[in-house]
């Protein structure tokens, strides 16, 4: 960014205190770029007006229009960004819909996820995503990521933790019931649990899957 160019005001939003701390920690590393200065919760009003609201998709990749929608017609954000490891044609399709302006890969490195925020702000259409899918970059982090869960494992354990069916599961992170069969798999060998309500068990019992304090009705 050229000396003396105002800093882009992002915000990171999402349900998961540890998604959106380990979001803002990451643009935190590009104050010449980006001014952190936001943490939104759906519903909850924009103390700071920012240029971008950066909506980190986790557990609502197929399911994230309403609050795609709520965001966008907020008018203390500027633009609307998503941020997610899928990033297929129709993801971006329903996003756009929704009033999302960019479209960020999880996979990026720091900086590429920082300069894509750079251009959203400037009011291109960007679509920053890789060649093939590739893992959450190391340097975010997610629930269960200490107990050797990948992000996508984490997604599914979280749907399967409010109540959804493989079926519903597959609809909503776009993948095949059969996928969501393995990584159920994975995540059963990986936690040692047997089955769907010592899955759920553990996500309520586990800190990090505590969702953030919406604001009490007025």
């Amino acid at each position: 960014m050229a000396d003396g160019a105002r800093r882009v005001r992002v915000a990171a939003v999402n349900d998961y205190d540890l998604i959106v701390a380990g979001v803002a920690q990451l643009l935190s590393r590009f104050p010449d770029w980006l001014s952190v200065c936001d943490r939104v919760v759906i519903g909850e009003p924009i103390e700071t007006p920012v240029d971008v609201a950066l909506y980190d998709t986790y557990g609502r990749v197929g399911i994230a229009a309403p609050a795609l929608r709520a965001l966008a017609i907020e008018s203390g954000i500027t633009y609307v960004a998503m941020f997610s490891l899928d990033l297929g044609p129709d993801v971006i399709a329903e996003g756009r819909a929704a009033g999302a302006a960019g479209f960020i890969s999880k996979a990026l490195s720091g900086d590429q996820i920082a300069a894509a925020i750079v251009r959203v702000a400037a009011g291109e259409p960007v679509v920053a995503a890789t060649s093939s899918p590739k893992p959450a970059s190391a340097e975010l982090t997610w629930p269960g990521k200490d107990d050797g869960l990948t992000e996508r494992e984490s997604q599914v354990l979280v749907l399967v933790a409010e109540g959804l069916s493989n079926r519903e599961i597959a609809a909503a992170l776009y993948l095949s019931l059969e996928t969501v069969k393995g990584y159920l798999r994975e995540i059963f060998n990986k936690l040692g649990l047997r089955n769907r309500v010592e899955a759920t068990n553990y996500v309520h019992r586990s800190g990090a899957f505590v969702h953030r304090a919406k604001p009490e009705p007025a």
